[in-house]
């Protein structure tokens, strides 16, 4: 992980010299793929994801995604708050994550994730 920082220049630099060897040694949690989001020309690089049996849909995905969480809290001895980066820069605009859009609060964001494409107009 720290050597692909470093490489695909995902973070400053310097920073990435100080917390190379720790990321290297940090397991790294797959991840939820949805097309709709990554830029065309990475998908070819987004291999390190939930298979379609391990996360159908977005609700199961954060049901993974908050196990992973759990685990690394545990293994680690975290307590307390947990702080994930996404680093991705391709993301397009979401509709529903403007204010008054359903995304724009904690509950929002999960009642959108409980309902299927059809019932978000997707």
């Amino acid at each position: 992980l720290g050597d692909a920082l470093l490489q695909h220049q995902i973070l400053d630099y310097d920073l990435v010299t100080k917390i190379q060897e720790e990321m290297n040694a940090s397991k790294v949690f797959r991840g939820y793929y949805d097309p709709r989001f990554i830029g065309s020309s990475q998908h070819a690089g987004a291999t390190y994801i939930l298979t379609d049996a391990e996360a159908p849909n977005a609700s199961e995905a954060l049901k993974s995604i908050r196990a992973d969480i759990r685990y690394f809290k545990w293994r680690n001895g975290v307590v307390g708050h947990t702080t994930v980066l996404w680093s991705a820069s391709v993301e397009p605009n979401c509709e529903f994550c403007v204010e008054g859009g359903g995304a724009d609060s904690a509950l929002g964001l999960l009642q959108l994730i409980e309902m299927t494409e059809e019932e978000r107009g997707g």
